[in-house]
């Protein structure tokens, strides 16, 4: 029980973390998640978690650095192979040598080989930490590239490094032929481990299909089970695990796909699986990371022989370290580099000193750094205690956690200048248009047959708002004016509702309903944070309602549909109500229509003009014959209006979006949701 109940604190930490970053999009998500996993540690919980690195590896590092893989851009990663080599495999074991030595200096207690074991721990930077940098951060694409194909690669080198160094602490033998054979022999098998699984799982995957074999959870489990089962053989063979699931990875992303509908089902149910698995070990990794810090932190702080300023200043100096030689090397190498390529020219470009900054700063270090650090043994083959071992891992905790501070506080501002700006009209009808054609492309990779009528007159909708910004008919932003003018006819609507319950021609529930729309209105146009609050906890509520009393929900729900239906003169008043308010609306409009504010209230005639020809429209169709068809229409739009979110969210948290246009955006769905609601006091 003590398990269950840890994996679900866990669980709940991951959702939260999500939660939290979307109201303060400025902390990552990897600190958060560091910050609830201290909080998990600290409750009191009986079950205490042994973390085992080599588990740890291969439960975590393996499915993470294959899905890598498997998104990552080959062609860049090729184009740029020579900086990712020099970075993943010549700053790596710059880092174990400088590192090393500097660490043997400043703690003289802690031996040269251990401080190698430190150093080379901490030389890898993190696929997974890199991934969550990116998006958040708009770094210019070619250095965000040379980020990824450096963490992909430098993780081999770094625990071979790792692993030589504790070698030559444990049994104090160390050879520089030996190890440096070893390492290609390990890096190069590990490839060779990775290409030849994957190239025997697609023959295997086509003998199943020749068998008729296409069932979806079959092919699923399959893709599921490869990272681990191709490390699990690699490092069998005593080759480098990690390499053999990038390399597999990579492999994947070249496979030719099928066009047929089994292919195009599984690859839904690919993606959708996928993006689950990995948002869960994302948050995975930082949390565990998170519960294990107390107890590291204890441990060392409650040494007496080594002050906790001391430390702290360790931490501080070794962090900078690592920084300024990242800095030389990338510079020095970079300017190695443009000597080269302007040989022939003999004039040299020396590298801008504001991207040898960024890709210094971005060097985050996570998940294999904790585990390399947590691999270390407690003894030495002469039966004494390793050395420092607790304040070693103490170090390397501190440094992953100064690396994502600086990564989430410092480099925003550095990076600051790279946002995209949607300044320029053209530049942000075109960013609207993009996002609702995205919308399009993911309704009609879900369209189901029994929704697809529905599907096909949310997509037309849809077509209706690019053909609007096309030629310039709502390509506007919703300005002060505006804004009090749609609350003021808010007021006429609610002041003529109230004035028709108190003279008896409406029933109080009518009069309570329709204000209660007029209310998400209001509310949609100020974009309070408080409906947001409320909307997100009432879907919690209905969501766990749906999960822990299904049959309860369905009761319920199908009550409220049964009373509704029968209740067809409850409808009539208020569509009669709804008509009688567009009407005022449009005569108070007209009334206060001049030249100087043509501009404001033609459009808001138009508009509510075409709201009183649907309600009339509407009278026409059968109450029953609609409500059927819109009730799933509704489904179907607000799964549209949930991905258009999204798509928005990405955007501004990869610096696609200014934060103003994603807050307009947003607040022009809402007012588009709340016209579903609309629709919804016509037909329930």
């Amino acid at each position: 029980m003590e398990i269950f109940l840890y994996v679900l604190a866990l669980l709940v930490a991951i959702f939260i973390s999500n939660l939290v970053n979307r109201f303060v999009p400025f902390v990552s998500v990897p600190l958060i998640q560091i910050g609830l996993g201290v909080m998990i540690a600290l409750v009191p919980i009986t079950f205490d978690l042994k973390l085992n690195p080599e588990l740890f590896l291969v439960m975590f590092i393996a499915p993470l650095l294959f899905n890598d893989g498997r998104r990552t851009d080959k062609k860049a990663l090729w184009g740029m192979r020579m900086p990712i080599l020099v970075l993943a495999l010549g700053l790596v074991f710059a880092t174990v040598v400088v590192i090393g030595y500097f660490v043997n200096w400043m703690i003289p207690t802690i031996p040269l080989a251990a401080a190698f074991a430190l150093a080379a721990a901490l030389a890898p930077t993190d696929a997974v930490a890199v991934s969550s940098l990116s998006g958040r951060i708009n770094l210019p694409k070619r250095i965000m590239n040379l980020l990824e194909g450096e963490a992909l690669i430098n993780d081999a080198s770094g625990l071979v490094a790792f692993q030589f160094a504790i070698a030559a602490m444990v049994t104090g033998v160390f050879s520089l032929l030996d190890a440096s054979i070893s390492f290609f022999v390990i890096a190069i098998g590990g490839v060779l481990v990775g290409l030849v699984l994957s190239w025997l799982k697609f023959r295997f995957l086509k003998w199943v299909r020749g068998l008729g074999m296409e069932d979806v959870t079959f092919h699923m489990l399959i893709q599921i089970l490869t990272p681990f089962i191709i490390y699990l053989v690699a490092e069998e063979f005593h080759v480098s695990g990690i390499l053999a699931v990038v390399a597999a990875g990579i492999m994947h992303s070249m496979e030719r796909k099928k066009i047929d509908p089994q292919s195009v089902k599984l690859n839904i149910v690919s993606q959708s699986t996928w993006s689950v698995i990995i948002f869960v070990l994302n948050g995975l990794v930082f949390l565990l990371l998170g519960t294990q810090l107390p107890s590291i932190i204890e441990v060392v702080w409650n040494d007496s022989g080594i002050s906790n300023w001391q430390v702290t200043a360790y931490i501080l100096s070794i962090t900078a370290a690592l920084i300024l030689l990242r800095f030389v090397w990338v510079y020095m190498s970079w300017n190695i580099g443009a000597k080269k390529r302007d040989k022939h020219n003999k004039k040299t470009t020396r590298p801008k000193l504001r991207p040898v900054i960024l890709t210094s700063l971005s060097g985050v270090r996570g998940a294999v750094t904790l585990a390399s650090a947590l691999a270390i043994p407690f003894f030495l083959d002469d039966g004494t205690l390793f050395p420092q071992r607790a304040l070693i891992i103490f170090l390397a905790s501190g440094v992953i956690l100064c690396t994502l501070v600086i990564a989430t506080f410092i480099l925003p501002l550095l990076a600051k200048n790279e946002e995209v700006t949607t300044e320029d009209e053209r530049a942000e009808k075109a960013t609207r248009i993009r996002i609702l054609r995205n919308v399009i492309r993911e309704l009609k990779e879900q369209t189901l047959p029994e929704t697809k009528a529905a599907t096909d007159e949310v997509i037309e909708d849809y077509r209706r708002r690019i053909y609007d910004l096309q030629h310039n008919s709502s390509n506007k932003k919703m300005d002060e004016r505006e804004r009090e003018k749609r609350l003021e006819i808010i007021e006429w609507q609610r002041m003529n509702t109230q004035k028709k319950a108190d003279s008896g021609e409406l029933v109080a529930t009518d009069s309570y309903r329709y204000q209660h729309y007029l209310n998400m209105v209001e509310q949609a146009i100020k974009q309070r944070f408080r409906t947001k609050i409320k909307t997100a906890w009432m879907f919690f509520v209905r969501l766990m309602m749906f999960v822990i009393h299904p049959k309860k929900w369905y009761k319920i729900s199908h009550k409220m549909k049964k009373g509704i239906s029968k209740d067809n003169e409850r409808f009539q008043a208020i569509r009669k109500l709804r008509e009688e308010n567009e009407i005022l609306v449009i005569q108070k409009l007209k009334e206060q229509l001049t030249k100087e504010n043509a501009d404001i209230i033609g459009p808001l005639i138009t508009e509510h003009t075409m709201f009183l020809e649907r309600i009339r429209n509407d009278s026409n169709i059968t109450r029953r014959k609609r409500a059927k068809s819109e009730q799933k229409k509704r489904e179907v739009q607000i799964v549209a209006f949930q991905t258009e979110r999204d798509i928005i969210q990405h955007l501004f948290e990869t610096g696609g979006i200014s934060r103003d246009l994603a807050r307009e955006l947003r607040q022009n769905l809402n007012m588009i949701e709340t016209y579903l609601y609309d629709d919804f006091l016509g037909t329930d």
